[in-house]
This record gives C-alpha cells, structure tokens and sequence, in this order.
C-alpha cells in the first residue's frame, strides 16, 4: 500500500495523544505514530475498511509492547548493581564534617572582630544587609564588603589547608 497521507494528517494527533497519556514520553509516542504507518503501509490497498479503527487498534498494541518491554527493562537491571543511600551519614563523614567545622570556626577566629559579626550575622543568622547594618551602625554596602572579604578569606584559608 502506498503511503496515505491524508490518513497521516487525520489521525496523527489523535493517535500521538493517546499514546502520550497512556506512555508519559515524547519521543516513544512518537515511535508509536510512526510504526502505525508503517504497518497500516504493508497492508494490501483497498484491504481496509476503517483506517482510524485499525490504526488506534496498531498503537494499542505498540504501546502494550513498549510498556513490557520497559518493564522487562527495568526488572533486567540487577539489584546488586544499586546502592541505596543511607540516611545516615558515616562515622567517617561525621568526622570529616566536624573537622571542617573545626577549621572554618578557627578561620572566623582570626577574622577582625567586626568582619566575623557581620558574616555571622548575614550567612548564619540569615539576617539581611540592611538589617545587619542598622544593628551595627554601619551601610549595607560595608555589610556587603565584609561578607564579600569573609568569605574570600574562608575560601583562600581552606584551599591552602587542603593543599590546592
């Protein structure tokens, strides 16, 4: 059989939409459309007598294929092959964490006293700028230039601690 393609214009986006719904995905809907044709274009011409109930009867059946075959995909996949995530960090770490942790709070010692307040305020406290800067007397801006100095401190201190 020839390729219709008035048949193609009727019944693409119909049958494009119900395998969308019934599959969730774009491209293997699309897949879906274009084997309907495909397969319609084998038949004898004249043979059909209602395109639109053979084709949708063609997309039910690929898109029961392509629903076990992503089943079967899925349970191929070995369990072993999958680690779950524990919720629970390591001892080690918890470790590594607290040495970090450790490091910055040392880094923020040796701040000016003023710079170290204002980052705590700001990163830690969440507080913002503007109210930063009215408890402590100073514009937002040098609230700004202080957290800006803090953290490039941080980052510098901790590269060189890490031997970068």
């Amino acid at each position: 059989m020839e390729f219709d393609e008035t048949a193609y214009r009727s019944f693409r986006k119909e049958l494009y939409r119900h395998a969308r719904n019934r599959l969730g995905d774009h491209f293997a809907s699309e897949d879906v459309v274009q084997d309907c044709f495909l397969r319609v274009a084998q038949y004898r011409p004249g043979s059909i007598a209602n395109m639109g109930a053979l084709l949708r009867r063609i997309a039910n059946n690929l898109i029961v294929d392509q629903t076990r075959f992503r089943r079967r995909r899925a349970e191929d996949v070995p369990a072993q092959d999958f680690e779950v995530p524990d919720d629970e960090p390591s001892h080690e770490q918890v470790l590594l964490h607290r040495e970090r942790m450790e490091q910055v709070s040392q880094i923020l010692d040796r701040m000016p006293p003023q710079r170290r307040e204002v980052f705590v305020m700001r990163r830690l406290h969440g507080m913002s700028a503007k109210e930063v800067g009215a408890a402590l007397k100073i514009s937002p801006a040098a609230v700004d230039a202080h957290v800006a100095r803090a953290v490039l401190a941080l980052h510098k201190e901790m590269a060189a601690l890490e031997g970068r």
